[in-house]
């Protein structure tokens, strides 16, 4: 896991109790935007962990399939998001796959060391 990889999970951390406000306060519009940043810094780390340049993230189904390393069913939940990205259960996908993902890749970069 590089800087760059570490920094975006550190920035989910801080901003994400800001989207979780903005749906407790059913405000899906101010969440959106946010919501499609972190979808698209998220896809940024899976490209990074498995060693490939970011590419279009509207080419992100097609790109994932090729990779080894992937947080469970990440094809799946990404394409939730990316349908609802102002729905409060898109969000908790999203928590989920940081969480999740920056254990796996902690990992990984310990195996390659």
């Amino acid at each position: 896991m590089n800087e760059n990889t570490e920094n975006i999970f550190i920035e989910w951390k801080e901003k994400s109790t800001e989207i979780a406000i903005y749906f407790k306060n059913r405000d899906r519009k101010s969440a959106r935007e946010p919501m499609e940043y972190f979808f698209t810094q998220f896809l940024k780390t899976i490209y990074s962990v498995n060693g490939v340049q970011p590419r279009h993230p509207l080419n992100y189904k097609s790109d994932l399939k090729e990779y080894k390393h992937l947080p469970v069913n990440a094809i799946e939940r990404l394409t939730f998001i990316d349908d609802q990205p102002d729905h409060y259960q898109s969000y908790i996908q999203l928590s989920e796959l940081f969480s999740e993902w920056e254990k796996k890749s902690v990992i990984l970069r310990k195996r390659s060391t």
